[in-house]
C-alpha cells in the first residue's frame, strides 16, 4: 500500500505542478489556433469553389448561347455543319495539347521539338474569264473661256 500512495502523491504532484498547467494551457490554446485558422482555410477554399463555379456557368451559358447563335446562322447542310465543326474542334484540341505539352516541356527542362510542317492543301484554281476592253470616244478638250479684258487686249 506504501508503493500505492508513494505512486500516488508523485502523480498530484505532476499534475498540480505549475508547470503542468501551463503546458496544457498552451496546448489547449494552440489546438484551438489550429482548429480556427484550418476552419477559415475550409471557409476561404469553399468560397473560392463557389466563385468559380459562378464563373464557369456563366462562361458555359454564354459560350452555350454565343455557339447556338453561330451555328443558327450558317449556310449549308447539317451533315457539312457538323463535318467542319469536328474538324475545327479537332485542331483546336490538338494545337491546346501540343501547347500544353511544350510548356510542361519547357519547365522541365527538355528539349522542344520542331514544329510539324503545316499541312497546305492545293487550291484548285479556276480561269478567269476576262472581257474585252472597249475603246472609249476620245475626249476632247473644252475651248478655252475668253474673258472680256482678254478679248479687249487681242485687239
Amino acid at each position: 500500500m506504501d508503493k500505492i500512495q508513494a505512486q500516488f502523491a508523485k502523480l498530484w504532484k505532476l499534475l498540480t505542478a505549475p508547470e503542468t498547467f501551463d503546458t496544457y494551457k498552451s496546448a489547449v490554446v494552440m489546438t484551438w489556433t489550429i482548429i480556427k485558422e484550418t476552419a477559415l482555410l475550409v471557409w476561404l477554399v469553399l468560397c473560392l469553389v463557389l466563385v468559380f463555379a459562378d464563373w464557369f456557368w456563366k462562361i458555359s451559358v454564354g459560350a452555350g448561347r454565343s455557339t447556338r447563335a453561330w451555328f443558327n446562322g450558317l449556310e449549308g447542310s447539317s451533315e457539312q455543319i457538323a463535318s467542319e465543326t469536328g474538324r475545327a474542334l479537332l485542331n483546336a484540341g490538338k494545337s491546346s495539347l501540343d501547347y500544353t505539352l511544350n510548356q510542361a516541356r519547357a519547365q522541365l527542362g527538355f528539349e522542344i521539338p520542331a514544329p510539324a510542317p503545316a499541312k497546305v492543301e492545293p487550291v484548285k484554281a479556276e480561269p478567269v474569264k476576262a472581257e474585252p476592253v472597249k475603246a472609249e470616244p476620245a475626249v476632247t478638250a473644252p475651248s478655252p473661256v475668253v474673258t472680256k479684258a482678254e478679248a479687249i487686249a487681242d485687239e
